[in-house]
């Protein structure tokens, strides 16, 4: 006979029951159970090698702008300098 799980004194938690019919992943150690990691592979949720590689074109576009940001940067604050070199008087 299984004993139920223990609840938490003092709080609203509830012990996770889990479906023993789905033995195959799941293991059972001092009364806990615990899920396979072999069994944690959800399709529905995996990345698959074309989103990958849209993923990393989106990656490459990302870098590609943050460059040309950087570089536009150093563009106006090179204009800047020498405009303050002129209005100094020493250019």
């Amino acid at each position: 006979m299984r004993r139920p799980a223990p609840s938490i004194p003092f709080s609203n938690a509830r012990p996770v029951e889990y479906d023993h019919s789905d033995g195959g992943a799941i293991t059972y150690a001092n009364g806990r159970a615990y899920r396979r990691e072999t069994s944690r592979h959800d399709p529905d949720n995996t990345i698959t090698p074309d989103e990958q590689k849209v993923l990393r074109q989106h990656q490459l576009e990302a870098a590609q702008d943050r460059q040309a940001r950087s570089d536009a940067n150093l563009a106006a604050a090179l204009r800047l300098g020498e405009a303050l070199r002129v209005l100094k008087g020493e250019g």
